[in-house]
């Protein structure tokens, strides 16, 4: 998704929306496979304002995450290496659903990755927070308000 697609669906600060992101990841031990989420969350949260984090950054000696810098628009942030690279980020995500396959399509499992090496055990199921690429993002789906 273009950032002028998603601008022109108008979302307004505490609008709750679902979105569809599929992402290519290239795993541990070099495998390639394939993360299908779709999720709801809550449009315009700052990552500074979200309890959970604050308290992430505070066990982690007052360090917050450096890979990225706000926008003027709410919830998109864009890389510091590469400025032209813009995200949607998301807070406290809700109704979050993950989808695996191997990069030729094949169905898999959270559990058979683990088992291949291509991911770690014990990564949360529910983040905090999360970071999707735009041109990652399949749709974006809110309620009209009556």
């Amino acid at each position: 998704m273009k950032l002028q697609e998603l601008l022109e669906k108008n979302i307004t600060n505490g609008r709750i929306f679902a979105i569809e992101a599929m992402t290519e990841k290239k795993g541990l031990k070099g495998i390639r496979f394939i993360k299908h989420s779709t999720l709801t969350a809550q449009w315009g949260c700052n990552y500074a304002n979200v309890a959970a984090v604050k308290d992430a950054v505070q066990a982690n000696g007052g360090v917050k995450p450096n890979w990225f810098e706000h926008t003027e628009y709410d919830s998109i942030v864009r890389s510091k290496k590469n400025p032209e690279k813009l995200y949607l980020q998301i807070m406290n995500p809700s109704n979050f659903r993950t989808e695996y396959f191997l990069a030729d399509g094949t169905p898999t499992t959270k559990e058979a990755l683990i088992a291949m090496g291509a991911i770690k055990e014990g990564e949360a199921d529910k983040p905090v927070t999360l970071v999707y690429a735009l041109e990652n993002i399949m749709s974006v789906r809110y309620k009209e308000a009556a």
